[in-house]
C-alpha cells in the first residue's frame, strides 16, 4: 500500500485501470471558496427567506456541513479533489459541534451564532478568491466517456427496480428473518443489477470514476434508505434517548444533569440541536436518515483515504464496495455520538496520510535491534506525499481541531484513535510522532479526568484484562433461529474479513513496507479488547475501526491478481458475498428493531398526559422512550422479566406480581405500555417472560384502565388499590 503518486507501479499492476488523472491541484483551494461562498449564501437565504421548515432544514444542514470547513480548506491544498471535499465537510462538522458544546457549556445556547459562522466563513472564502484569484474552471462533455447510456443503464435501472419493490412492501410482510428474506423480485432484482452495474464497472478496462462515484452512492442509498422509507421513524429504541438529549440542550440551552453521561459529552447532541433549533425543525423528523447520511460521508473520506493509499485507482473503489457490506450489519451508523466521532476519526485518517506520513528507514549496515526490525517490517514502503514543515503544522493543528470535537462528543472514540495513531507512532510514520501522541493523550485524559466517575459507567478505561470476555459482544444463546442465522451470517463475516486481511497482508512478506500503514491501522484496535469491554460493544468498535484498512488490503490483494480472468471472478465473488451477508445482518432484525409511527406518536401522547414524575413502565424494553426534553421529570421503568437483558425474576403473565412491582414505586397513578413492536420482540427472542399472557390478562385485570389505544400501541393507567 502506498500513496499512488509517489509509489511505484507494481508488477502486473493494470495501467489501464487508471481512470481520469487528478484535477488541478492548484485549482482546488479556488473550487472549494467559491463552494463555500454559494453554500453560505444558499443557506442563508433558505433558513430565513424561503417559506417552509423543510427549505430552512437544508439551509441548516448546510451551514453545519460546508462553510465553516471551506473557510479553511481554500487556504489548504490537498492535491485531491475528493480528499478536499471530505476534509471540508469534517472540519465544518467539527467547528459547529465545538460552537454547539461551548454555548452550552456557558448557557449560551443561540442557534443563530451559526450565522455569525457563516458570514466569516464566506468572508474567509472571499479573501481567497480575492488574492489569488478564481481558479481555471474546464468542462467538457468528452470527459464522460464512450458509452455513457449503456454503462449507466444498470444503475438507471437497478435504482428504478429497487424504489418500485419498495414501494409495493409493506411493513406487516416482514418476517422473521427480516426485510432482505421478506422483500419482493422487484427490490431484489435492483439491488443485484446495480451491484453487478457497479463491479462491470469497475472491471473494465478503463472505468469512469465519476460513474464509479455514483454506482457507490446509489449502492449506499439503497442499503440505508429502506428502513427509513418504510417506517418513516428512527430505527431502534436507544436511538430515541439520543433526540431527547437533543431536545434537551435545544429546549435547556445547558446541562440539566451532570451525573448524566451524555450531557457531559455533549459535542454531537449541541450540533443537531443547533441545526434543529435554527430550521425550528424536531429531530424526531429527520434523525431516521442520519445512517444514509453517515454512511454516504463516510464513503467520501474513505475513497479519499484509499485513493491515496492504494496503487491502483481500482482498488480504492473496490475497497469502498467492499467496506459497506463489511460494515452494514455493525449497527453504528444511527444518529449516536460514536457515528459521529468515527466520521472524524476517517477526517483525521486523511489528514494524516495526505501530511504526516514519513518515509521508511534508509538501509544502513549496523543498527540496533530495534532498527532492524523496523527496517523489515517497513521494508519496500514507497514514500509519501511530500509536505513542507508549515503544512505539516498546519496539519497537527487541524487534527487537533477535530479531535477535540471527538473527545467532547464520545467517551471511547478517543482512545481507538489514540491506538492508531500510537501504531504509527511507534513504527517511526508520523511526522514528530512522539510529541503529537503526547499532545493528543493530554487533551484525551485532561476532558476525562474530571468525568471519569460517568465513563466508568461503562468501565472506565480499565475493565478488566479478560480479553476473550470483552471480545464476546452480546451471545445468541437466547435467540430463535432466524435471530441465529443472521448472528451466524455476521459472525463468519467477520471472521472472514480479518483472515482475508491477514492473508493479504502475509502475500506481501517479501515487501511488508507496502501494507504496513493499512496493516497496522486494521489490527491496532484489537488492544481495546484487552483492556475494555464498553458494556459488551467494544468488539462491535473493533470492528469498525478495523473494517475499512481490512478493507483496503482485501481489495489491493485482489486487484493485483495478475491473471484478469481470477480478478474479475474473484472480485466480482467475494464483493457479492460479502454485500449480501451484510446487507442481511442488517436487515434481518429490522421486525425486531424498528417502530412505526402510530408507536412513536402513542410515546409522545404519554409524555404530555401523565402527570410529572409518573412510572412509564414498559413490557418489554422495545418502545420509543425517552424522546423529550423533560424526560428526567418521569420514572422509566422496564418490567424485571426479559432474560435477554439478564433480569428476570417477574412473570409478567402474573398480573398481581406486576401489581406489586408497581406499588414499589410509591406512585398513585402508574402508566404501562403495550405495542406491537414488543410483541414482536416477544416473538424474535422469546421473552419478556409471560408477556403474550399479560396482554391478555391486563384487559379485564382490576384497576387497570386503558387511557390511550392505536393501532399498534396500547397504554393502561394502573391505580393502585
Amino acid at each position: 500500500m502506498s500513496v499512488a503518486r509517489a509509489g511505484a507501479r507494481p508488477q502486473g499492476a493494470d495501467a489501464r485501470a487508471e481512470a481520469e488523472s487528478e484535477p488541478d491541484g492548484g485549482a482546488l483551494t479556488g473550487v472549494t471558496a467559491i463552494v463555500g461562498i454559494c453554500a453560505g449564501i444558499v443557506a442563508i437565504l433558505l433558513t430565513v427567506a424561503v417559506p417552509g421548515h423543510w427549505p430552512a432544514l437544508v439551509g441548516a444542514l448546510l451551514i453545519a456541513c460546508v462553510p465553516p470547513g471551506a473557510a479553511v480548506m481554500c487556504w489548504i491544498d490537498s492535491e485531491f479533489g475528493i480528499v478536499q471535499a471530505g476534509l471540508t465537510l469534517v472540519l465544518s462538522l467539527s467547528i459547529t459541534a465545538i460552537a454547539g458544546a461551548v454555548m452550552i457549556w456557558l448557557n449560551a445556547w443561540h442557534p443563530k451564532a451559526l450565522f455569525a459562522l457563516t458570514l466569516v466563513s464566506v468572508l474567509s472564502c472571499a479573501a481567497r478568491l480575492w488574492r489569488r484569484g478564481f481558479p481555471p474552471l474546464a468542462w467538457s462533455a468528452d470527459s464522460l466517456g464512450g458509452g455513457l447510456w449503456g454503462r449507466s443503464a444498470p444503475l438507471v435501472g437497478g435504482l428504478a427496480l429497487w424504489a418500485f419493490g419498495l414501494s409495493q412492501m409493506r411493513r406487516t410482510s416482514i418476517g422473521p428473518y427480516g426485510l432482505l428474506a421478506s422483500a419482493n423480485i422487484w427490490f431484489l432484482l435492483g439491488l443485484a443489477l446495480l451491484v453487478g452495474g457497479g463491479l462491470i464497472e469497475v472491471l473494465r478496462r478503463t472505468p469512469r470514476a465519476w460513474l464509479l462515484v455514483t454506482y457507490l452512492a446509489a449502492l449506499i442509498v439503497m442499503i440505508n434508505a429502506a428502513v427509513p422509507i418504510l417506517y418513516e421513524v428512527p430505527e431502534y429504541a436507544w436511538v430515541y434517548k439520543h433526540v431527547g438529549i437533543i431536545e434537551l440542550f435545544g429546549h435547556y440551552g445547558h446541562i440539566i444533569n451532570s451525573s448524566d453521561i451524555y450531557e457531559e459529552w455533549p459535542a454531537m447532541f449541541a450540533s443537531v440541536a443547533s441545526v434543529s433549533g435554527l430550521a425550528k425543525v424536531g429531530p424526531l423528523n429527520f434523525v431516521a436518515w442520519a445512517p444514509l447520511a453517515f454512511e454516504l460521508a463516510d464513503a467520501l473520506l474513505l475513497l479519499g483515504i484509499f485513493r491515496m493509499l492504494a496503487v491502483n485507482r481500482r482498488a480504492a473503489y473496490v475497497g469502498v464496495f467492499l467496506y459497506e457490506g463489511l460494515i452494514a450489519w455493525n449497527g453504528q451508523d444511527y444518529i449516536s455520538p460514536q457515528a459521529f466521532g468515527y466520521l472524524l476519526w476517517l477526517g483525521i485518517a486523511s489528514i494524516i496520510v495526505r501530511w504526516l506520513l514519513m518515509p521508511g528507514p534508509a538501509p544502513v549496515q549496523r543498527r540496533g535491534i530495534v532498527s532492524r526490525l523496523r527496517g523489515r517490517m517497513l521494508a519496500r514502503m514507497p514514500d509519501p506525499p511530500t509536505a513542507s514543515s508549515g503544512e505539516r503544522w498546519l496539519a497537527c493543528a487541524l487534527i487537533l481541531v477535530i479531535y477535540f470535537a471527538i473527545v467532547a462528543a464520545h467517551q471511547l472514540t478517543p482512545y481507538m484513535v489514540l491506538l492508531g495513531v500510537g501504531a504509527l507512532v511507534i513504527l517511526g510514520l508520523l511526522w514528530r510522532g512522539w510529541q503529537f501522541l503526547a499532545v493528543l493523550i493530554i487533551v484525551a485524559v485532561g476532558y476525562l479526568a474530571p468525568r471519569y466517575g460517568l465513563a466508568a459507567q461503562f468501565g472506565g478505561l480499565f475493565s478488566g484484562g479478560n480479553a476473550l470476555q470483552n471480545a464476546s459482544g452480546k451471545g445468541v444463546d437466547a435467540l430463535g433461529a432466524p435471530e441465529k442465522f443472521t448472528a451466524e451470517f455476521v459472525h463468519v463475516l467477520a471472521v472472514a474479513m480479518w483472515l482475508l486481511a491477514l492473508a493479504a497482508v502475509a502475500r506481501n512478506w517479501r515487501t511488508p513496507g507496502r501494507v504496513a500503514i493499512a496493516g497496522l491501522l486494521a489490527f491496532s484496535p484489537f488492544v481495546i479488547v484487552l483492556v475494555q469491554s464498553y458494556g459488551g460493544e467494544a468488539i462491535y468498535r473493533v470492528y469498525l475501526f478495523s473494517a475499512p484498512w481490512c478493507a483496503i488490503l482485501i481489495a489491493d490483494a485482489l486487484i493485483e491478481l495478475r491473471s484478469i480472468a481470477w480478478r474479475r471472478l474473484l472480485v466480482t465473488g467475494v464483493c457479492t458475498v460479502v454485500l449480501a451477508a451484510g446487507i442481511e445482518g442488517l436487515f434481518g432484525l429490522v421486525g425486531a428493531d424498528a417502530f412505526t409511527p402510530q408507536e412513536v406518536t402513542a410515546s409522545l401522547w404519554l409524555y404530555s398526559h401523565a402527570p410529572r414524575g409518573s412510572v412509564l413502565a414498559l413490557a418489554a424494553d422495545n418502545f420509543p422512550m425517552l424522546e423529550v426534553a423533560d424526560w428526567q421529570s418521569f420514572n422509566e421503568q422496564v418490567l424485571p422479566s426479559d432474560p435477554m437483558e439478564g433480569v428476570d425474576w417477574l412473570n409478567e403473565g402474573n398480573v398481581t406480581a406486576v401489581d406489586q412491582w408497581l406499588a414499589s414505586f410509591g406512585n398513585k397513578n402508574d402508566y404501562v405500555v403495550l405495542s406491537n413492536s414488543m410483541k414482536n420482540y416477544d416473538s424474535y427472542f422469546g421473552g419478556p417472560i409471560g408477556y403474550s399472557q399479560m396482554v391478555s390478562n391486563v384487559a379485564h385485570a382490576p384497576g387497570w384502565s386503558v387511557v390511550y389505544r392505536n393501532a399498534d400501541t396500547t397504554i393502561y393507567r394502573v391505580q393502585a388499590s
